[in-house]
C-alpha cells in the first residue's frame, strides 16, 4: 500500500516552560525537502544526518518530479492545513537542529509505482523522516493530502481513520478539501476495515491529537 503507519514525535512541546523565549517552547519544525539527496539506513531516524530506518541502504533520492509552479501551488495547501498548530514550515534544511523531514521524491525504491508514501510503522517516539512519492500522485489535492497525512502520522501518533473529510482517511480525493477534524473517527487498516489504532485504542481525534503533539507556548 501507499504508506506505513503512525508515530508520535513531539519535537517541541512546551513542557511547562516559563516563557515563549525558552528554547524548549520553540515551535516544532517541518522541513519540506523537494531536492532529494543522499540518505542512508540506520536503526533510528535522524533528520539532521539524513538517516532513516526505512531505507535498505545508502540511496541518492531524486528531486520532486513536479515543476516549480506546481510546488508553489502545493505549499499553500500544506500551510493552510497546519495553520492551527504551532509548527514552523521551512524549505531550507535546518541541519542538526531538531526537526521532522518530509522528503518529496519520485518513486519508492521498492519498485512499487503505486506507492505514495513511506512512514515508519513502529510505535516509537523518535521517528523523524517520511517519504512522499510524486510519480504516484497525479493531482495537487492528492499530493497535499498524502504529505499532510504522513506528517500527522509522524508527529501525532495517528493511524488511518474512517472519516472521508479527515486528512487521516486514505481514500483518494473523496471530498474537495480535507482537514484535521475535531471529531471521533474509527481507526482502520489498509483495506478500510476497523482495526486497532497503531499505539492503542480503536478511535482517534486528529485535531486533538495534533494539538496535543504540537502544543502552543504559554
Amino acid at each position: 500500500m501507499d504508506h506505513q503507519v503512525a508515530l508520535l514525535l513531539a519535537l517541541a512541546a512546551c513542557g511547562g516552560a516559563p516563557a515563549p523565549s525558552d528554547a524548549v517552547c520553540a515551535p516544532a519544525v517541518l522541513y519540506l525537502n523537494r531536492t532529494g539527496g543522499a540518505f542512508d539506513r540506520a536503526g533510528h531516524d535522524d533528520a539532521g544526518a539524513n538517516l532513516s530506518l526505512l531505507l535498505d541502504g545508502p540511496r541518492t533520492l531524486a528531486p520532486w518530479p513536479k515543476d516549480d509552479t506546481d510546488w508553489q501551488l502545493l505549499l499553500p495547501c500544506i500551510r493552510a492545513a497546519l495553520a492551527p498548530f504551532p509548527v514552523t514550515i521551512t524549505e531550507t534544511d535546518p541541519g542538526a537542529a531538531p526537526h521532522v523531514e518530509l522528503v518529496f521524491t519520485t518513486t519508492a525504491w521498492t519498485g512499487s509505482v503505486g506507492t505514495t508514501s513511506f512512514i515508519p510503522a513502529s510505535c516509537r517516539p523518535d521517528h523523524e523522516v517520511g517519504f512522499v512519492f510524486g510519480t504516484a500522485l497525479p493531482t495537487r489535492a492528492r499530493q497535499c493530502h498524502v504529505a499532510l497525512r504522513a506528517y500527522a502520522q509522524l508527529i501525532a501518533n495517528l493511524s488511518l481513520g474512517d472519516r472521508c473529510e479527515d486528512i487521516l482517511n486514505d481514500q483518494a480525493d473523496c471530498v474537495p478539501e480535507r482537514a484535521f477534524t475535531d471529531v471521533t473517527a474509527t481507526c482502520v487498516d489498509d483495506n478500510a476495515q476497523p482495526a486497532p489504532c497503531r499505539c492503542g485504542g480503536t478511535t482517534q481525534n486528529s485535531f486533538q491529537a495534533m494539538s496535543g503533539a504540537l502544543r502552543a507556548c504559554p
